[in-house]
């Protein structure tokens, strides 16, 4: 179950962290600046899944919260319902049809170094996030990105690379890729999937991301 939540939880957090970020200045250390924000705040956002199990992409959509508690929240709202909480140190997950799950970080203590990471971001905390990842950042005219590379082998046995593009004051989308070639687009701030490019093949959509706060 808690591997199967991993990736969710990084989600959340990449997230919200980049929803605002703005690149009037290119230098890495005045982006992550700009990164914190304050609670709370709400994000809608358009999730698409590849994988080579998968004869299609799976696509699910919902909102982000980034509670004043302090609790980040990933809630799904189609094509199923589900809502993911991180309150301290624990997680809990509630489905429609399904009992609550909830499991505490001592069970995956390679999990509290991602969310201690994610959460300096929240901060604009640079050091603590090269703690457990090294941080690239680059500009051109129109767009900026982020990459992250995990440091540990743990963490870089379940992901191999984080890339967030954005435009101007806002993140377009956020890529989670996989070190077996899969990988997930989060479109950041889309509530309808009927936005995104289709059909919604892997290069295409991330043309989209890279492409979309120039339109």
């Amino acid at each position: 179950m808690i591997s199967g939540i991993r990736p969710r939880l990084v989600a959340v957090l990449l997230t919200i962290a980049t929803t605002s970020a703005s690149a009037a200045d290119p230098g890495t250390d005045a982006l992550l600046d700009r990164l914190a924000r304050p609670a709370p705040e709400t994000t809608p956002f358009v999730e698409v899944r590849y994988s080579a199990l998968l004869t299609e992409p799976l696509v699910v959509a919902g909102e982000l919260e980034h509670r004043d508690d302090g609790a980040l929240v990933r809630r799904v709202l189609e094509p199923y319902r589900e809502t993911t909480t991180l309150l301290g140190e624990n997680v809990t997950v509630e489905r429609d049809g399904s009992r609550p799950r909830s499991f505490s970080l001592d069970r995956a203590p390679e999990l509290r170094g991602i969310l201690n990471s994610f959460g300096a971001m929240l901060k604009g905390d640079r050091a603590t996030l090269e703690q457990h990842f090294e941080i690239a950042s680059s500009e051109s005219e129109n767009a900026w990105r982020i990459d992250l590379v995990p440091r540990g082998d743990k963490l870089r046995a379940r992901l191999a690379r984080v890339r967030v593009d954005g435009h101007a004051d806002r993140a377009n989308c956020m890529t989670m890729e996989e070190p077996d070639g899969d990988a997930t687009i989060m479109a950041i701030g889309v509530s309808d999937r009927g936005t995104l490019p289709l059909p919604l093949e892997r290069e295409q959509l991330q043309s989209w991301c890279v492409q979309a706060g120039a339109r």
